[in-house]
């Protein structure tokens, strides 16, 4: 049985849901791994290993730091790399490579899977991996330049940023693999069932970090104002900012007509409640200036929400150059695209079996790390 680990110091009980516990986990779960995270105790409790995740080993590990800096995972490593046959870590950072070369040098035949999160926009903005305009980076550029060799596996989450990657770094074009985020369809499903477009309800629905800047809820909100409601409804799920309070106040203090209709739910951590959510509905909105991925958008495609986007890097690619959704570049046309689509019933309902299609096809957690266990069996 092979040991796949998931080095992840900064776990917490919501991550178990997210890429950082769903690879793992169903690598575990379809293929039979020895599947462990290994992290600080940022938690009191990681509920979901009961239920979403069983199966999956946590490991916590001492805090231990060299004035600013991390020891632990480098003392963990080489400790234990020996015994670790797939190595995972997320992100290009510093500490991420130097991780990987501690590992490399104790486990020489050991596989080293880097999750790069990186979005198209992001790697034509830097000119690759690492800025190369800011000095402050040279020593990630350096580290990047050793570390390169020795990564067998360099994940990127659209087509266009693997091509990107392929074409920058021809010398490790073989190491890159094309890897978006997934969803288990099984388990969503057995918690909140597909519903047919007649079951659905008149619902606007938009999930995140309710008031972080890169979430732009502040234009999601004035488009709101100037929607013809009617019989439809707005729900906004996620923990709201602290300084976005003040927002909301004075949103329905500006529009006392929508109390009823906008409605905030905070967060919402039961995943049954959650898919209700995306199954009722029939349109997802999504305003956010900047994403790697946008998860959420798979998640709303799976119970055939209408998605409307913003032009985040992966919105082409997701709505399938918007055959699977709409993306929109501005409020004015956020507000004319909601108004239309909540009078066409038709359309919602023709585009939203398309999205079903789309995120069965192609974003699968199952098909997805089936192509990930077969590159580990290859190398």
């Amino acid at each position: 049985m092979k040991h796949f680990v998931t080095l992840f110091e900064k776990t917490e009980n919501f991550h178990l849901i997210k890429d950082v516990g769903q690879i793992p986990y169903l690598m575990h779960h379809y293929f039979g791994y020895d599947s462990m995270i290994v992290t600080y105790k940022n938690s009191d409790s990681y509920s979901y290993l009961e239920d979403e995740v069983e199966g999956l080993k946590l490991k916590f590990i001492p805090k231990i730091k060299l004035e600013r800096y991390s020891l632990s995972a480098l003392i963990f490593l080489f400790f234990n790399a020996k015994k670790i046959d797939i190595l995972h870590l997320f992100h290009h950072r510093e500490k991420t490579y130097l991780n990987f070369l501690m590992y490399k040098w104790r486990n020489p035949n050991g596989i080293a899977f880097l999750k790069s999160d990186m979005g198209f926009d992001s790697l034509q903005k830097h000119d690759g991996l690492v800025p190369k305009k800011r000095p402050k980076y040279r020593v990630r550029q350096w580290l990047l330049d050793r570390v390169f060799p020795k990564l067998d596996i360099v994940s990127i989450e659209t087509e266009d940023a693997y091509a990107y990657l392929c074409a920058r770094y021809p010398d490790y074009a073989k190491k890159f693999f094309f890897m978006p985020n997934g969803v288990n369809f099984d388990r969503m499903y057995s918690l909140a069932p597909l519903r047919k477009f007649e079951e659905k309800e008149n619902i606007i629905l938009t999930v995140g970090r309710i008031g972080a800047p890169e979430k732009n809820n502040e234009m999601f909100l004035s488009a709101i104002e100037k929607l013809d409601i009617d019989d439809w409804r707005v729900v906004i799920i996620g923990p709201v900012e602290k300084h976005f309070e003040a927002n909301i106040d004075m949103f329905y203090q500006k529009n006392p007509r929508l109390k009823e209709k906008v409605i905030f739910t905070g967060a919402i951590y039961d995943r049954k409640t959650l898919f209700e959510w995306y199954a009722r509905s029939k349109i997802f909105c999504f305003t956010s200036i900047e994403e790697s991925f946008g998860f959420v958008l798979i998640e709303a495609m799976t119970y055939a929400d209408y998605v409307v986007t913003t032009s985040i890097s992966s919105a082409n690619e997701i709505t399938n150059l918007q055959q699977a959704g709409m993306i929109v570049k501005d409020e004015e046309a956020l507000t004319h695209n909601l108004n239309t689509l909540m009078q066409d019933t038709e359309q919602l309902q023709k585009v939203g079996e398309i999205a079903v299609k789309r995120a069965k096809e192609s974003y699968s957690w199952m098909t997805i790390l089936q192509s990930l266990h077969n590159l580990i069996t290859k190398i």
